[in-house]
């Protein structure tokens, strides 16, 4: 008897420990997560106040922001091959070190060119590094609990984005160095996050014990992976057309609202995020959803069928934003009614890639997935920032309209022309 109470204290004892570790990892995970999303939001919520301080052009602000996604896009497929190179949790704590102090640093930055190096740069290469390592080891982690822990990290997203971008916005009305405070609180807070991920977080033994392949090799693999399939090379196009959309309307949106509907920083970034997000999580639900019974019937193109919905929807939608800006609550319902419809792609457009591309490969093949449409995207602000010089702030938002549409026609393509052909192929080398 005091055997069998000594195995079970034994086995309890063990089991606690290790689902302990499963969460107070993925708690860790979440806020470096919250913070990796947040701090996006404080350039866009402080532009204006930024832009007085400097006194420099819609151009050069815009360019800060292009930089930061063309280094993120230039590095972001050496996340995905050091995830499985080293350490996992030397990538993450690395990949956040440089992005807060980044962060940090650019609080103090003098000039357009230092907030360049410090924001652009420094802040989009240690971003690259972290969600993709992030991301293995929760479900290394929660192998049996995948679903719930992944939507519990993607959440971060959403709350450091709302937050952040509020908390900016307060801090940029403060006064003329308002703006500085928001990048020190935020990256001052990071920073001490650091030593607490290099202290407390863990890493399980079948990670960090992982074999370790050769980058050429995975890199010619998951080249090859993409390239042979027509239809993930059009969604790749598709991805940066709508990612184009994305950073240009969340880059300039909270500027829009300062300046067409006269709000206050802090109430123009809460507007500018806040609906469309609420509606972003209400479509990512339904979109989820609607793909799932549509794949449930058999039908091989569900999910591209659902980016179609998205993109074809979007376009208006962002338009109709910034037509309505003659009304906060006008505005708040089209801002709430494009991240619904946004919300169909953004459930989709991850899950359509994989289902041409080989298990194996996955990993690999979508770091050159991302790299392309986040090196398309990234020129969204400096674009958008040289039309606000000659054209109302509608007619650059009314561009956005066209790449949704141009995205479109991709998925279109690629839904009634390749996918079969590549799904079926994809299938084949599965076997």
């Amino acid at each position: 008897m005091a055997h069998k109470s000594f195995r079970f204290c034994y086995t309890f004892r063990m089991t606690m420990k290790r689902i302990d570790n499963r969460w107070i990892a993925l708690g860790l995970l979440w806020v470096a997560y919250f913070l990796l999303q947040g701090t996006r939001q404080i350039y866009g919520a402080t532009l204006p106040q930024i832009r007085a301080d400097f006194g420099v052009d819609d151009l050069r602000m815009g360019a800060v922001a292009s930089v930061f996604f063309f280094a993120y896009a230039a590095v972001v497929p050496l996340g995905g091959f050091a995830a499985d190179l080293f350490r996992r949790k030397w990538v993450i704590v690395l990949g956040t070190a440089l992005f807060v102090s980044g962060v940090f640093l650019a609080s103090f930055a003098s000039s357009i060119g230092l907030l360049i190096l410090t924001y652009g740069i420094l802040n989009g290469v240690g971003q690259s590094l972290v969600p993709t390592s992030s991301t293995a080891v929760i479900q290394q982690l929660h192998a049996e609990s995948r679903a719930t822990a992944l939507s519990v990290y993607q959440l971060a997203a959403y709350a450091g984005i709302i937050l952040c971008s509020v908390s900016s916005g307060y801090l940029g009305s403060l006064g003329p160095g308002g703006w500085r405070s928001a990048f020190q609180v935020f990256g001052g807070f990071g920073i001490l996050w650091v030593v607490v991920l290099a202290v407390f977080l863990r890493e399980p033994p079948a990670v960090a014990s992982a074999a370790r392949p050769k980058v050429a090799h995975a890199l010619k693999e998951g080249f090859l992976a993409l390239a042979t399939k027509p239809s993930a090379i059009l969604m790749t196009l598709a991805f940066g057309l709508s990612n184009f959309g994305d950073i240009g309307f969340r880059t300039w949106m909270p500027t829009f609202l300062q300046e067409g509907l006269s709000l206050a920083p802090a109430r123009a970034a809460f507007h500018a995020v806040i609906w469309f997000y609420v509606g972003g999580f209400l479509g990512i639900l339904a979109g989820s959803r609607l793909s799932d019974a549509w794949k449930r019937r058999g039908l091989i193109g569900a999910r591209l069928d659902c980016n179609l919905i998205g993109l074809v929807l979007c376009a208006p939608l962002v338009c109709l934003v910034v037509r309505l800006s003659g009304s906060l609550a006008a505005t708040a319902a089209a801002l709430a009614v494009y991240g619904f419809v946004h919300g169909f792609y953004d459930a989709n457009f991850i899950a359509s890639f994989y289902e041409v591309i080989v298990p194996r490969y996955r990993t690999s093949a979508y770091g050159l997935y991302a790299c392309g449409a986040f090196a398309l995207g990234a020129c969204a602000p400096v674009v958008l920032g040289a039309l606000r010089q000659s054209f109302p702030m509608t007619t650059a938002f009314a561009t956005l309209g066209g790449f949704y549409l141009a995205a479109a026609a991709l998925t279109l393509v690629a839904r009634t022309v390749f996918l079969k052909r590549d799904y079926e192929h994809e299938r084949d080398e599965t076997k």
